[in-house]
């Protein structure tokens, strides 16, 4: 997805909002029980609309209006060979008073390590999915584009990127070999069956709450848009079983509208570790926080940034701090016995067994 540069009618509220110290009662919010799609995966519909509801009424401040994205290259560097991706770094003009200390260098240096790596995010990610199984699909065929992305999105919760790009190749091929050329398309989804979804779907998470979700929403989206995403929050979150995350990042790529960040766990916990939001167990909590602070420019792109980050430098259950640059005093959560002695062959051969192969990052 090309990079983008947010216009706003609100642009000269924003000025002055970063310009001020973070206002208390935002955090006030943090007090109203929520949570996104990846801490109730299994709730009942009616909850979870209800959920979503009470969510919407934290979406709905000037903070958090939707403005339109018009495209335009932001990035300060060429696509990375890599990966393919290409995200903006911070620059002088995205600081302000109140924000986290350090965030932009930790920020800067997180876009250098993604650019040497290629991680799941980058070509199997809920956003780069579909034009990975069909090259060029945003381009060509964006209401198709838009119908993947959020059948990849509904997938995903609680379940790796892998895992979900394989229920995807199976939806696509299964489809196609019933006479549907798009694969994986609304009519194609209408007139399967529920089980027919689930078997196909089997090995994410949830598998059998999700066909059932996937079946609901594509009615809906029949009956009431034409089959068709709307083009707002609100209308977004009263899919089944989607919440505020899936719900952003949606209408990010796929209408090029900004109405908020896209938490998932990655995202919440890397947040915590380095001090740029108060520590919460709630996700919803944190996007918000964010949202106070992080310009609005860079909303779109923290998520594939940080979430591929997550994947493999940092990963929860194994260290890496050893080819990790933010062990260099902007971390404070560093492993110091990964920092004694060079890396030996053995270490080496770790590095290149993990999620992704991080033995590029020695060099930096």
């Amino acid at each position: 997805m090309p990079s983008k540069r947010i216009i706003t009618k609100a642009a000269d509220q924003d000025v002055k909002r970063r310009k001020s110290p973070r206002l208390e009662s935002r955090f006030q919010l943090q007090s109203v029980e929520v949570k996104i799609e990846e801490e109730v995966p299994v709730k009942e519909e009616e909850v979870i609309k209800t959920e979503t509801r009470v969510q919407t009424e934290a979406i709905k401040t000037e903070d958090t209006k939707e403005v339109e994205v018009k495209e335009e290259e932001t990035c300060s560097a060429e696509v990375s060979p890599i990966n393919g991706t290409c995200f903006s770094t911070v620059k002088d003009s995205d600081l302000a008073e109140g924000q986290p200390k350090n965030w932009q260098h930790i920020y800067n240096e997180i876009i250098a390590m993604r650019a040497k790596i290629a991680t799941p995010v980058d070509s199997m990610g809920c956003e780069k999915m579909p034009d990975t199984l069909s090259p060029a699909l945003s381009q060509n065929r964006p209401q198709l584009y838009r119908f993947q992305l959020l059948i990849s999105l509904m997938l995903s919760s609680q379940t790796k990127d892998e895992i979900n790009y394989e229920a995807s190749q199976n939806m696509k091929a299964h489809f196609i070999s019933k006479g549907f050329e798009n694969g994986v398309c609304i009519e194609a989804v209408r007139s399967s069956t529920e089980s027919e979804l689930d078997e196909l779907i089997k090995r994410v998470g949830f598998h059998r709450r999700k066909a059932m979700y996937i079946k609901k929403a594509c009615d809906l989206l029949h009956e009431k848009h034409n089959g068709d995403i709307p083009k707002t929050i609100e209308e977004v979150v009263e899919l089944p079983g989607v919440g505020p995350k899936m719900g952003h990042l949606l209408l990010q790529f796929g209408w090029g509208i900004n109405s908020g960040i896209g938490v998932d766990v990655h995202i919440h916990r890397l947040a915590q570790k380095w001090g740029w939001v108060r520590k919460t167990d709630k996700p919803e909590a944190t996007r918000l926080e964010l949202e106070s602070w992080l310009p609005r420019r860079l909303w779109a792109q923290v998520n594939p940034l940080l979430v591929g980050f997550g994947q493999t430098v940092c990963n929860s259950q194994i260290s890496n701090c050893d080819v990790c640059t933010l062990s260099k005093g902007l971390c404070r959560g560093v492993n110091r016995k990964l920092l004694k002695g060079p890396i030996s062959e053995e270490r080496l051969a770790k590095l290149r067994r993990q999620r992704a192969d991080l033995s590029p990052l020695v060099e930096i």
